[in-house]
């Protein structure tokens, strides 16, 4: 019990800056007299977690979250966003494959026709959705013939395009392998995963209605949505620079402690901070040496268990910067690359740049000298230590050759490696085959000693894992506990 007055003005402290903290933050303020103390301690010097823009040449550039998934009222961030103003409609939205626009090329200049990549990505997403959503169907039909999302669609797919006739001689065709790996690359970037080679077939992720991947209106990004959301924030409610090391619970109120020295103490601790962080730092396993564990005492052995099954995933994002536009006999938005094997042991790839055979698409945005590519988890750890004249100079290199003629090279590099960031190690939690992801979110979202430890964050979120939707409905949810007992 605690030796405190029950009239004492609660100290509340949120661990973490990112879109969970910030929503837990707004929703305390929220109809309240505030008759408590709320400090948001964050290890960085910015708020947003794995929101992160930045702008050049006056377009705004997401480096992380960069999709608002789901149009609809159900959706919080979509909802908040047409208030703030940021999307305007159907018009914000750049499908990816445009069979107007887009251009489908091998690495060695030629071309593939668009219909025929739009009717096989058309198969393959099905296939992908069907194979994810046999948990819900009577009969499970992959359930027990496949280990992975990759076995099932290397196996699956090549049938179901042989069964139509559209379709069926592309199996034959020199550039199905490169289709296939194109394909599987961005379902890989999607799952957080190399290639699918880890991905759970049965997935109990939720999708809202409406479009899957919106972007932000003209000149707007997350960092713009973000910047909006803290205005309702006191000042000074977010303390930069404060990397919590050590979150006592063995006496009440709770004891946090930061790497600078300060020491906070509180009747309510949020935890916010992501997935691959309480990895790190909560499993015996991943600590380094001399390094103590961030809850005193551990946590339970249950949600030790959970933090040790789920996926947290990796995966790349790039923007690039010529000094003028990419031109070629063909125009594109997007680019996609279709390797040939051939090319991917081209000596000069393979000796200065051979993580650069992960890229296999380049999409302009609006109509800037800026170009965006994503990239699954293959290698990703090579491509963040890669430095940005060796970015700029396998892109030269790749485009030149498939062009057949010199292309600018890139004069600005924008990303950020958030799988060797410390204060991230990864992009989102992820689906792994044998895991119950579920079951183990479950579990990590539980609150510990009646709401005095309370765990919020993208990976806390049951349905929504890995959105940013998601995530602010959890610092709603661990806010609306705290509300209950003042």
């Amino acid at each position: 019990m605690s030796s405190r007055n029950e009239n004492t003005e609660k100290k509340i402290i949120i661990v973490g800056a990112g879109i969970a903290a910030i929503a837990a933050a707004r929703e305390l303020y929220k109809g309240h007299d505030h008759h408590f103390d709320l400090k948001i301690l964050e290890a960085s010097h910015r708020a947003g977690g794995r929101v992160l823009s930045t702008v050049t040449d006056g377009i705004p550039v997401d480096l992380g979250a960069t999709f608002i998934h789901g149009t609809t009222n159900e959706n919080v961030i979509y909802e908040l966003a047409k208030q703030f103003g940021q999307v305007s409609g159907s018009g914000d939205w750049r499908p990816m494959w445009n069979e107007s626009t887009m251009s489908v090329m091998l690495t060695n200049g030629e071309l593939v026709p668009n219909e025929t990549v739009i009717e096989c990505w058309d198969k393959f997403l099905t296939l992908a959705d069907e194979g994810q959503a046999v948990l819900d169907s009577e009969t499970p039909l992959w359930a027990n013939q496949y280990n992975d999302m990759y076995t099932f669609l290397a196996a699956e797919y090549p049938t179901l395009l042989g069964k139509d006739s559209c379709t069926m001689e592309v199996l034959k065709s020199h550039y199905y392998r490169g289709l296939f790996k194109c394909l599987i690359k961005f379902q890989a970037v999607v799952e957080g995963d190399t290639e699918c080679r880890s991905t759970a077939i049965q997935g109990k992720f939720y999708d809202l209605p409406g479009i899957r991947d919106y972007r932000f209106g003209s000149g707007y990004s997350f960092g713009c949505f973000v910047k909006k959301l803290l205005e309702d924030l006191p000042k000074d409610t977010i303390l930069y620079g404060r990397e919590v090391v050590s979150i006592n619970t063995e006496s009440n109120p709770t004891t946090v402690k930061c790497k600078n020295g300060d020491q906070f103490e509180a009747d309510h601790v949020i935890v916010t901070i992501p997935l691959g962080v309480l990895k790190r730092r909560c499993l015996d396993e991943n600590l380094i040496s001399n390094e103590s564990p961030l809850f005193v005492p551990p946590l339970p052995v249950e949600k030790l268990k959970a933090i040790r099954e789920l996926g947290f995933g990796c995966m790349g994002k790039m923007t690039l910067k010529f000094d003028q536009e990419i031109t070629t006999k063909c125009k594109f938005n997007p680019l996609l690359i279709l390797w040939r094997q051939e090319d991917e042991d081209d000596p000069i790839i393979k000796q200065k740049f051979p993580w650069a055979t992960e890229f296999v698409q380049l999409e302009r945005i609006y109509n800037s000298n800026l170009y965006e590519t994503w990239m699954d988890a293959s290698m990703i750890t090579s491509i963040e230590n890669a430095s940005d004249d060796e970015i700029a100079g396998a892109f030269s290199y790749i485009l030149g050759k498939m062009f057949q003629h010199p292309v600018p090279k890139p004069v600005g590099v924008y990303r950020h490696g958030w799988s060797s960031d410390p204060l991230f190690y990864g992009a989102y939690t992820a689906d792994l085959a044998g895991v119950d992801t579920s079951a183990c979110i479950s579990t990590l979202e539980q609150p510990l000693y009646d709401n005095r430890l309370l765990f919020a964050g993208e990976a806390t979120s049951v349905d929504f894992y890995s959105t940013i939707h998601g995530a602010y409905w959890t610092g709603i949810r661990e806010a609306s506990r705290i509300k209950q007992t003042m």
